[in-house]
């Protein structure tokens, strides 16, 4: 079973979540003090996503340079939002493939924190259901 339907669907998710994230948490303040933009290489469903503390754009508009690029699949990016993994374990296992400054990326951790609380809710409204484990 695939967590997103297709890549429309995990755009729409990863859209609204990264807005929230840069709008109405601390993450996004922390991520223009820290000069820190993203750019991820999604697989499972394929599609592109590049966010910095301004916006969040995807598919073609999303290729550019990032500070931080990471290729994952979208179950791995759904775990990582429901802590069933951690991102220094999925590095190691190269769950998660990340070009840049690696110190960067753990110094925003942090202030994830009220976005892990909220995933589910994101889930909820775009119809995605959570499994255990």
């Amino acid at each position: 079973m695939t967590v997103f339907k297709d890549t429309q669907h995990i755009y729409a998710v990863l859209e609204d979540l990264w807005n929230y994230i840069i709008r109405e948490t601390e993450c996004g303040q922390k991520m223009k003090e820290y000069d820190v933009s993203y750019k991820f290489v999604l697989k499972e469903p394929d599609g592109l996503l590049y966010v910095d503390h301004e916006k969040v754009l995807v598919g073609d508009e999303a290729n550019r340079d990032a500070v931080i690029t990471m290729e994952l699949n979208g179950e791995t990016v759904h775990k990582f939002w429901l802590k069933q993994i951690q991102l220094p374990v999925a590095l190691a296992t190269r769950k998660i493939k990340s070009k840049g400054p690696i110190p960067k990326v753990l110094k925003m951790l942090p202030y994830l924190k009220p976005v892990f609380e909220n995933y589910p809710r994101f889930c909820e409204k775009h119809g995605i259901e959570i499994a255990e484990g």
